[in-house]
């Protein structure tokens, strides 16, 4: 029977979900007939990509993390989108490509932000004399982690750990300021050079690509079907272990001020080995359960996941990949030694809005900064021409991380925040005053507070996973992590990456 099979369920539709599930469903059709072949459930409340992995650049780059903890992630990612747009046709399905990339300096324009950095994000005087190019280039690992990162959320500094004494915990790190180089201003045909005061090359076809993340969501989750997968939309209310229940304290009330030695044996202590393991949902008759060889009801799962339409889930193995609400799985029993500072991950909303130019642009991508505002470091606007004709940016991102709405699709975006986008970009180049393809966009990034993801087992479970936190570059890294998640769930371990950076209980 099939309730008799292992079941894995992934929870949340993003990159991370998907490759997981993606990756998941090739390895288990390769290594089991399909007759015997495990469940494997892929869970989402709203529609797939529906947040941060639709709604983001698809920016790729497989230097820009060196020397740091998501160096090997990151590079070997970068060459897994390279051989899953091979594999799949990506150039067409996905609008996969290669890039050369540029931070253009732009000369004060009259820019007034949507909204100014709040307290925590006024810059030092040491933060302030890093320019752009120091903040988004590689560097090499002899150089100081003294400045800001990429990543939307504010690097973490450097701690020292058992295992790794010497890393920097952040995402992208300072550079190595002679791996980049100033071009001429015509190199960018599409900028206005009358407000150009410095062009600098910082990745090229060899090292940097782009994507279009909804595309190429919706791919992976259309090839994991293809090889049985089961999406099934719907919001997870709780995950339960089976037969679990806590230590209850049973006494007998005895008013007299002294108890006698039978009174003593009253109080009793009742732990999970003596408490009978039964659950409203097990019964003779129940696919979820089944009968040892003494007659007693057993459950055939671990794990009970409860869903909003009233249908309960039984599983052995559960992934939490959902993104910036990955900490909704604090509310869920089967999670209860899971703390919040662990998976210090939060919502860091950025803005966006999709257009079309008035003539084709070539492939490169630019980061403008605007000298003498916010708009510089991690918050320079990202300017994305793609294959399909159209043009993304984003940028306004300058709030502090917030914990995301309940509902993905709740309106959370800035009416002036777009517009000041708007303004901007045309203000810098003659071929972006456009026409608004889609505006008034949001969206929230996963951010970890150290600047890092989880992608972890949860210790001490028989089958919980949790892989969130990947901040503004889950689409870069979101095919490794799903490969390196599918050989725990699979394999029992990770043989593509070295996982220990990524560990839950790293910051215990």
């Amino acid at each position: 029977m099939r309730s008799e099979r292992e079941t894995i369920v992934i929870i949340g539709a993003g990159i991370i979900g998907v490759s997981t599930a993606y990756f998941t469903a090739k390895r288990l059709a390769e290594k089991y007939p399909a007759d015997k072949r495990p469940r494997l459930v892929l869970l989402e409340q709203c529609e797939p990509g529906c947040s941060a992995s639709g709604k983001s650049g698809g920016f790729l780059a497989r230097h820009w993390s060196d020397g740091t903890d998501t160096e090997q992630l990151a590079r070997f990612s970068y060459d897994l989108h390279a051989q899953l747009a091979a594999e799949h046709d990506g150039a067409e399905k996905w609008g996969y490509r290669m890039l050369n990339t540029f931070c253009a300096e732009i000369d004060r324009i009259p820019v007034t932000p949507s909204k100014q950095h709040k307290s925590t994000h006024h810059r030092s005087e040491a933060e302030s004399m890093v320019t752009s190019i120091e903040v988004i280039a590689p560097r090499s690992r002899r150089s100081s982690p003294l400045a800001t990162t990429m990543e939307y959320s504010r690097p973490a500094s450097p701690i020292e750990d058992d295992v790794h004494p010497s890393s920097t915990h952040a995402s992208i790190a300072v550079p190595d300021i002679e791996t980049v180089k100033v071009v001429e201003p015509e190199t960018v045909p599409w900028l206005r050079t009358n407000v150009l005061t410095r062009l600098r090359q910082v990745g090229d076809t060899a090292n940097t690509a782009q994507v279009d993340p909804l595309k190429l969501t919706r791919a992976l989750l259309a090839e994991a079907k293809a090889r049985g997968l089961e999406f099934v939309r719907a919001k997870v209310i709780n995950v339960v272990e089976v037969g679990h229940r806590p230590p209850i304290i049973e006494f007998a009330v005895n008013n007299s001020s002294q108890c006698s030695a039978a009174d003593e044996k009253n109080f009793d202590i009742v732990g999970p080995s003596s408490a009978p393991a039964t659950t409203s949902f097990l019964d003779a008759d129940s696919p979820h359960s089944a009968r040892d060889g003494l007659g007693r009801l057993q459950p055939k799962k671990p794990y009970m996941l409860q869903l909003d339409q009233g249908i309960d889930i039984p599983a052995d193995k559960i992934v939490v990949a959902c993104g910036a609400w990955v900490t909704s799985c604090l509310r869920w029993e089967a999670f209860r030694d899971v703390s919040a500072s662990q998976i210090p991950i939060q919502g860091l909303r950025v803005h966006y809005l999709l257009a079309k130019p008035k003539y084709e642009l070539p492939a490169q991508a630019v980061f403008a900064e605007i000298n003498g505002t916010v708009y510089s470091g991690e918050d320079a606007i990202e300017i994305y021409p793609r294959p399909d004709g159209s043009v993304f940016v984003c940028g306004e991102a300058l709030d502090d991380p917030e914990m995301p709405p309940h509902n993905p699709f709740e309106p959370i975006y800035s009416k002036r925040a777009t517009g000041r986008l708007k303004q901007i970009v045309s203000d810098v180049s003659p071929a972006l005053s456009f026409d608004i393809i889609q505006y008034g966009l949001a969206c929230h990034l996963p951010v970890h507070a150290k600047g890092i993801p989880v992608i972890s087992k949860v210790p001490n479970t028989r089958g919980l996973y949790i892989a969130a936190g990947h901040g503004c570059w889950g689409i870069l890294n979101g095919p490794a992590t799903g490969l390196a998640v599918s050989e725990l769930l699979v394999d029992g371990q990770s043989s593509s990456l070295d996982l220990s950076k990524f560990r839950l209980d790293r910051w215990n």
